[in-house]
């Protein structure tokens, strides 16, 4: 029998969600390349340097979705953790609500803003036309945008990771097909590029017959009974570091698009975005190994399973370290290939293009690691530092320091400015995070900041799923406690429980499973023992089975163990079986 904690059961889902998940961002953001480079292509680099000039606008009214889809999310996922279903619940029907009232006001905006941001935006006679049609398509489009962001990121959360990568899975071919469609035979131009983004996104909304039908969901849509203040408030909290992120991120592309125009002229522009396009690469191969965090790190931080937290965060950052170095070592190998791929085929410009994307490339680590505190630190509802992050990478960093090397080096000097000021992020927001946790500000448990495995003394185990392993570990749990001076009926009532549920989980919960495995943790919390046992078999409630129902399961045990403990649940998280018996 194994008396150690393994990684196995968390491992599975870490590589269950992560499929999917990067699925979802390469499918997104792979339509979003691929856009780009029909695009560049069959319009000119001219359509492409217009669309780039319309971002600032678009995140800004992108903020509603965001906001409401990841922080509610994140806390949807804590609660479901924390096995409280109403109220995680009650969360997702708050969000999708006022994510909808909010878009739509927004996009109603399009009627009267469109013309006169294209003028701030872009007041170059040969951009403008572009920027104003291709801005007032996409401002209309808002709800159905905001309502698939949004629902992509619940259902994540909600047992259903599958969906929202067939939701950018659709959306993507969708897109690619209707620019080709609209643009190359119908002779739309940016309008049709518009139109597709458009058709594409409405498209991909399907997926939500699927999840409305899922056996799986636990988060139900509600409109009546509803917390909304509390709810829209602690989804806004966890949500800030975003919103921050897309309001600094916003003013920087405003304030650098702008300066470069003005400065360096529209030729050194389309360099430039071609630059920020390919960002996008570095966020589809990273970014999908990131955006597992708050699906599966809020879960195991609302259970408090520290051990699984730190090994899926080693995971993450060796997965998207090296896919990061790999794109890295490609741009800086065949730079011109790239720039020719976004549509730059004037031979004078190609080897100015080389140079700037073989410096820009340098900043992808760095952005990487950045991305990856600010998503762990809302996590884990350290938003003070998540926000901290955000502001110091795109806006107070890095706008001083491409003016200042802009003046002294053209636009080399705009895009050496973008990994020095993501160096320096990382190292003034760590330098922060030791200075908290040395006040006792912060959890002083290194960059993680969760209990370490040394300091926490807790019975934590996996076995695997025989009633051999069952019966021991009953006996196991009873000289923990002895040894720990609990009385004898609390380690009586402990280890019968972990017996009783592990035998029922041997029995029933797996068929034709190779390695059928089953973590048990048990710690104190104040004066409550916590026994959490968790299984990735069939759905097995152990509270819902009725005495007349002993003859098919063996719950005569568990009957005995309504009696004695304090609060007996079940949740199903993570496509896991999580029965907690509060003691």
């Amino acid at each position: 029998m194994e008396t150690k904690r393994n990684d196995y059961l968390v491992s599975q889902k870490f590589y269950r969600y992560l499929i999917p998940s990067f699925l979802s961002e390469m499918a997104m953001h792979t339509g979003i390349v691929l856009d780009a480079v029909i695009v560049g292509n069959l319009i000119g680099v001219e359509a492409l340097t217009a669309i780039t000039l319309t971002n600032p606008v678009m995140q800004i009214l992108h903020i509603p979705g965001l906001i409401l889809g990841l922080g509610g999310a994140t806390m949807a996922a804590v609660w479901l953790g924390e096995r409280k279903l109403k109220e995680a619940s009650d969360m997702f029907s708050a969000c999708v609500i006022i994510g909808t009232i909010f878009s739509t006001v927004a996009a109603l905006s399009a009627f009267w803003i469109s013309e006169p941001a294209a003028h701030i935006l872009a007041d170059d006679p040969e951009l403008f036309p572009m920027v104003e049609e291709y801005l007032f398509i996409n401002i209309l489009s808002l709800p159905i945008l905001s309502l698939s962001v949004l629902t992509c990121e619940f259902m994540s959360v909600d047992n259903n990771p599958d969906l929202g990568a067939w939701m950018f899975g659709i959306a993507a071919v969708v897109n690619v097909v209707m620019d080709v469609v609209l643009i190359k035979f119908f002779g739309l131009g940016i309008r049709g590029a518009a139109l597709a983004t458009v058709i594409s996104i409405f498209c991909g909304l399907i997926t939500l017959i699927f999840y409305a039908k899922s056996k799986e969901r636990m988060l139900r849509l509600y409109t009546d009974g509803i917390e909304w203040f509390k709810n829209i408030f602690e989804a806004l909290k966890l949500g800030t570091p975003r919103v921050s992120l897309e309001v600094m991120q916003a003013l920087q592309i405003f304030v650098l698009n702008t300066v470069v125009l003005e400065k360096l002229g529209v030729e050194a522009m389309e360099v430039y975005a071609i630059c920020l396009n390919t960002l996008i690469m570095a966020e589809l191969l990273a970014g999908g190994v990131i955006s597992v965090i708050p699906n599966i790190c809020g879960v195991l931080f609302g259970e408090k399973d520290y051990f699984a937290i730190r090994r899926l965060m080693k995971k993450v950052l060796i997965l998207s370290g090296v896919l990061i170095l790999i794109l890295t070592l490609v741009f800086l190998i065949f730079p011109e290939d790239i720039a020719i791929m976004f549509g730059m085929h004037r031979e004078e410009r190609i080897p100015i293009a080389a140079i700037c994307l073989q410096i820009y490339s340098l900043s992808f680590i760095f952005y990487v690691f950045n991305e990856f505190l600010q998503v762990y630190y809302q996590t884990i509802l350290e938003t003070m530092l998540a926000t901290l992050d955000t502001i110091l990478e795109f806006f107070v960093l890095l706008i001083p320091l491409t003016l200042l090397l802009m003046h002294y080096y053209g636009i080399y000097g705009v895009c050496a400015a973008v990994p020095i000021s993501e160096l320096l992020t990382i190292i003034i927001v760590e330098a922060v995070r030791k200075i908290q946790q040395s006040r006792g500000k912060l959890p002083q448990e290194g960059l993680l900041m969760i209990p370490n495995p040394e300091h926490d003394d807790s019975f934590d185990v996996t076995i695997e799923a025989t009633e051999k392993n069952a019966l021991n570990i009953s006996e196991q749990i009873i000289e923990y406690c002895q040894a720990r001076n609990v009385d004898e009926r609390t380690a009586y009532v402990l280890g019968l429980s972990a017996e009783e549920i592990a035998i029922n989980i041997s029995r029933y919960g797996y068929k034709n499973v190779k390695k059928p495995l089953i973590d048990i943790n048990l710690s104190r919390d104040g004066e409550t023992w916590l026994l959490r046992i968790r299984d990735d078999g069939i759905p097995f409630d152990p509270t819902k089975y009725k005495a007349d129902e002993e003859e098919k399961f063996l719950l005569g045990g568990i009957n005995l163990i309504r009696g004695l403990a304090k609060n007996f649940t079940y949740t199903r998280v993570l496509n896991m079986n999580n029965t907690v018996i509060e003691v």
